[in-house]
């Protein structure tokens, strides 16, 4: 580590403790707080998955200088929460916390996937296309049951390394992990290719059956070792739930809760099934929601969905335990979801993301948008999270804009 660079990465971190010892990230945290709670709360504001490589060296503040790998990457980041932290408003809350996931290994399924990486122009986006490796019923053995161990001197290794790096600026702690997403058919149509899976829920539904049955096993069996052996850790800060914002909360964890043994109870958790997008209520109940259910009735609070449409499945919804959020994506019907829920949860919204991809930005049209979906959203409580950023066509002004604009907007709403 050379002189240089260890004094601009000091000179990063530094900066990122005073953007977080500024007064707004307090009243962020409890803005946040309200809206999970239902409470009375002006519409909140994330931007997330943003295409940083498509500009980076276009940007002053997030042109990276370090010569050393391991440290281009820690620059990066700190170049980049700073970005958002003064050119975006949004509500992200910026911490002067550097976390450090804990080095946990066996809780993976264990199947490889083999995939062809497809270009999209100059995006540096690529389309997946999966090659089978689960094709009969007899290759569900694949997926393994998970022997969770936490490699504690490789994560030591780690803490150390940042401590020393900066830890008289930043406070550096290990984490394990703080939520519980069950993302199953994102992972089960990387096995078996994504016209083939839906074919067989017509076909064989007893062989996705099977990969469902094997997988939610497998999963819970993960937040149960993760438990036992006191991997998980305490829920906030949690800046992102499920596919969507940040997840402060006053109901987590658990009253009476112990500190020295959090449970999956203390913690979100969630699910989503985005493949399931045009497959029917009663489809994605016994191919998804049934197995989805046993990994959220562990957990204390839940988020539901990603780019799935929900309007036509509410009454599905109604079964999930503790839902306090549910995705609206842009195909969602707003008004009909608004109608069906019955302002029980906090409304997701995911405004599209082509917004920023098209020659030229039309604020009127990103405006009409965001106002559209807060009428039809009635009482509901809302965040909204721009994100699935393919590209801004190497302009990151395209962001701040729509920023600035979304802010406006939601303000001048609940004002």
């Amino acid at each position: 580590m050379t002189r240089t660079d260890r004094e601009v990465i000091r000179d990063l971190a530094a900066q990122l403790a005073e953007e977080a010892a500024a007064p707004i990230q307090q009243e962020r945290r409890e803005g946040w707080k309200r809206l999970n709670s239902l409470q009375d709360q002006r519409p909140m504001l994330w931007v997330t998955e943003i295409p940083f490589g498509e500009f980076e060296d276009k940007v002053d503040e997030l042109r990276c200088v370090c010569s050393e790998a391991r440290l281009r990457g820690v620059e990066r980041a700190l170049r980049q929460r700073l970005f958002t932290a003064r050119r975006l408003a949004c509500d992200e809350v910026c911490e002067a916390t550097w976390w450090v996931p804990k080095c946990i290994v066996g809780a993976e399924y264990g199947v490889a996937t083999r995939e062809d990486l497809i270009p999209q122009g100059g995006s540096y986006v690529f389309s997946h296309h999966y090659q089978p490796v689960i094709r009969q019923l007899e290759d569900v053995a694949q997926i393994r049951m998970p022997t969770v161990r936490h490699d504690e001197p490789q994560t030591a290794a780690q803490v150390a390394f940042y401590a020393e790096l900066f830890g008289d600026i930043l406070a550096v702690r290990a984490c394990g992990p703080r939520q519980h997403f069950y993302t199953a058919w994102d992972q089960l149509v990387q096995w078996t290719g994504v016209q083939q899976a839906l074919e067989d829920l017509i076909e064989r539904p007893d062989f996705i059956h099977a990969i469902m049955q094997r997988m939610t096993a497998s999963f819970v069996a993960r937040m149960e070792q993760l438990e036992q052996q006191n991997l998980l850790d305490y829920p906030h800060p949690l800046h992102r739930v499920g596919s969507g914002a940040a997840g402060f909360t006053d109901e987590l964890p658990q009253p009476g809760y112990d500190p020295a043994h959090i449970t999956t109870m203390d913690q979100w958790g969630g699910a989503t099934c985005q493949i399931f997008g045009e497959v029917s209520p009663a489809m994605h109940d016994e191919f998804a929601l049934q197995y989805e259910l046993e990994v959220m009735r562990r957990c204390g609070l839940n988020y539901y969905g990603c780019c799935e449409p929900v309007h036509d499945k509410m009454h599905l919804l109604a079964r999930v335990p503790r839902l306090r959020k549910i995705s609206i994506s842009p195909w969602c019907h707003v008004a009909q979801a608004a109608e069906r829920a019955q302002q029980r949860y906090v409304f997701s919204h995911k405004p599209s993301p082509a917004i920023l991809a098209e020659p030229t930005f039309c604020a009127a049209r990103a405006e009409a948008d965001l106002r559209a979906r807060l009428e039809q959203s009635g009482a509901h409580p809302c965040e909204f999270i721009m994100k699935d950023i393919s590209t801004v066509r190497g302009d990151p002004e395209r962001l701040v804009a729509w920023c600035a604009l979304a802010s406006r907007v939601l303000r001048e709403w609940y004002d």
